[in-house]
């Protein structure tokens, strides 16, 4: 029996943690894809949920603010296994008043009676795996659904009674054209969503893509459209009621993700699951990454325990990924220090080159530091 217990050794915060709950499961991987997921069959992913639930019981009367099922593709799962885990947690955990719950789900894996049991259980936030509108561009990229079967897929969850839907869309594409991406962004606009995910592919080693670009077939757009695609899309969606909070996340005021927002404010989180990360205590641990360990409950490895320095630099780097940036008052209050003492060369030297700006009490990205953030990042690794 894996001891979660024993690596949360402080005490909790009574302002409540977030949990992730990683369902490693999918149809099958799409074709951009090096995330911990594959196909199972129905008994496989029962078993699963047996484990992930003894793991849950650990967590006796720890304070929730927000859960976020995740994977793979957790809609694939039978509403009796999405049920036994959420009953699971409620029986076990403290969930905390206005608490946000949210799955993940692909349009191709579930319909209304399955999204009304989601409503039913307590979930509140659904973000949907969109990618493209456009059936050409999702074929080439291995999604499972179709443009319409997302259309669909949308208007169920509001008929469940969902009010906070989140979708997922792809910039980069192969053979993807400006008025491809900009035709998805507008139809997904028009739908009402209260956030929208918008991701530039990234080729990751060991993919399908990775393998055709090195034979040269893949046919990105160059670095100017994709840039321009980026540019589009935040003055596109803040003139729709969906401004920017975070490199690549939009959402109408007051319904940003506090789950995702958690991580980029260094608030505590665990993770249960295959694979799953958690930071506690200043410690960040991984669950085994290999089925037949994480079933028979191997502990999970304690990966790095961080510094005081570790600390500093994780809260510029998450914290200027958010529009607000980091509060020169919270930095101080938390580590008794300025953080203009403590990084002032690596911040006089951003601010000079225009990639930050300083308004009040907050430092934060310009519009031309968000283009080259990877650069301002890697000045806080």
């Amino acid at each position: 029996m894996k001891t979660i217990n024993k690596l949360i050794m402080g005490p909790i915060p009574e302002t409540g943690i977030g949990l992730y709950v990683h369902i490693p499961f999918c149809v099958r991987k799409c074709a951009y894809c090096d995330f911990l997921s594959f196909p199972c069959d129905a008994q496989g992913q029962e078993t699963y949920v047996d484990a992930l639930c003894r793991e849950i019981r650990q967590l006796e009367q720890v304070p929730l603010r927000t859960l976020y099922i995740g994977g793979g593709t957790p809609s694939i799962l039978s509403e009796a296994l999405i049920g036994r885990i959420c009953d699971t947690i409620r029986s076990t955990c403290r969930i905390l008043p206005e608490a946000e719950w949210t799955i993940e789900c692909n349009p191709a894996t579930f319909d209304l009676a399955k999204a009304r049991s989601w409503r039913a259980m307590g979930i509140d936030r659904v973000s949907m795996g969109v990618q493209s509108l456009n059936d050409r561009l999702l074929k080439r990229i291995g999604r499972i659904h179709s443009a319409e079967e997302a259309r669909k897929g949308f208007r169920t969850l509001q008929e469940a009674g969902f009010t906070n839907i989140s979708i997922d869309l792809m910039m980069g594409l192969p053979e993807q054209s400006m008025e491809d991406w900009m035709s998805t962004l507008r139809e997904a606009v028009s739908w009402g969503p209260s956030h929208i995910s918008c991701y530039s592919l990234i080729v990751e080693e060991g993919t399908p893509l990775y393998e055709e670009d090195e034979k040269g077939f893949l046919n990105l757009p160059d670095e100017e459209t994709e840039r321009a695609m980026y540019h589009e899309t935040v003055k596109y969606l803040k003139e729709h009621g969906l401004p920017q909070y975070e490199i690549s996340n939009f959402a109408k005021p007051g319904m940003e993700s506090r789950h995702n927002t958690s991580y980029w404010e260094r608030i505590s989180y665990i993770g249960l699951g295959l694979g799953a990360a958690s930071l506690m205590d200043e410690k960040r641990w991984r669950e085994p990454m290999e089925m037949h360990k994480y079933l028979t409950g191997e502990t999970p490895t304690i990966e790095e325990e961080l510094t005081l320095e570790d600390q500093m630099k994780e809260i510029m780097l998450l914290g200027l990924r958010m529009n607000r940036g980091v509060s020169e008052y919270a930095f101080q209050k938390r580590f008794g220090v300025s953080m203009w003492d403590v990084f002032s060369k690596e911040l006089a030297e951003l601010q000079t080159c225009c990639l930050l700006e300083t308004r009040d009490d907050r430092v934060f990205l310009t519009f031309k530091g968000r283009d080259l953030a990877n650069q301002v990042f890697m000045r806080f690794v």
